[in-house]
């Protein structure tokens, strides 16, 4: 999807229903955004991208974040299920309990984060889309929109959602190794229940 198309696909949002192109836009800006460390700067300066282009490829960086912090979640349910369709079978054992509650907790937390990213992502989309409409730059040339300034109004209205998805992406940070390493745990439970099972 070129610039564009992006650009329109966010013009024409209207609310969490149609988010989804726009998110599927942004995805596809991932590998021009790999070298992009706005957080870092962010950190550093307090201050958000005021180009156009960067703050897509800011949202990209949070997008980015949550796709992998997905990809755990999703193991992390896997896991509750199949633990779940063991303690069905027969009394729960050792550390299965122990180890659904901690999965529980985590899918919590991750799904929570999960909402507030939406909330905020559709808080950004209202505000890009009106920036796009008043400032007409649905029209201009591929070049040109690489070069387009936010106004000073337009960045005004967006820093509080851009606090907010800071907060969100230090929050999938602080997720990220201890997903990873519940996980591994999990998997350690499993195949011990299974050779109990067994």
């Amino acid at each position: 999807m070129n610039l564009s198309e992006g650009i329109e696909k966010i013009r024409q949002f209207t609310s969490a229903a149609s988010m989804a192109p726009a998110l599927a836009f942004l995805e596809s800006l991932s590998n021009q955004a790999q070298n992009k460390t706005f957080l870092d700067e962010v950190g550093s300066a307090q201050k958000y991208p005021d180009v156009f282009l960067d703050v897509l490829f800011f949202l990209n960086f949070i997008l980015r974040k949550r796709l992998e912090v997905n990809g755990s979640y999703e193991k992390c349910l896997e896991k509750y299920q199949t633990l779940n369709q063991i303690s069905s079978k027969r009394r729960t054992v050792g550390e299965e309990a122990k180890i659904k509650e901690t999965l529980t907790d985590f899918i919590l937390r991750v799904e929570k984060l999960f909402e507030q990213n939406d909330i905020t992502d559709e808080g950004v989309f209202k505000e890009l889309s009106r920036f796009i409409e008043e400032n007409n730059i649905a029209n201009l040339t591929e070049n040109e929109l690489t070069t387009v300034q936010m106004t000073s109004k337009a960045t005004a209205l967006l820093e509080p959602h851009f606090d907010k998805l800071r907060e969100v992406y230090f929050g999938y940070e602080k997720l990220t190794d201890p997903l990873k390493r519940l996980i591994s745990i999990a998997d350690l439970i499993l195949e011990e229940s299974k050779r109990m099972a067994g």
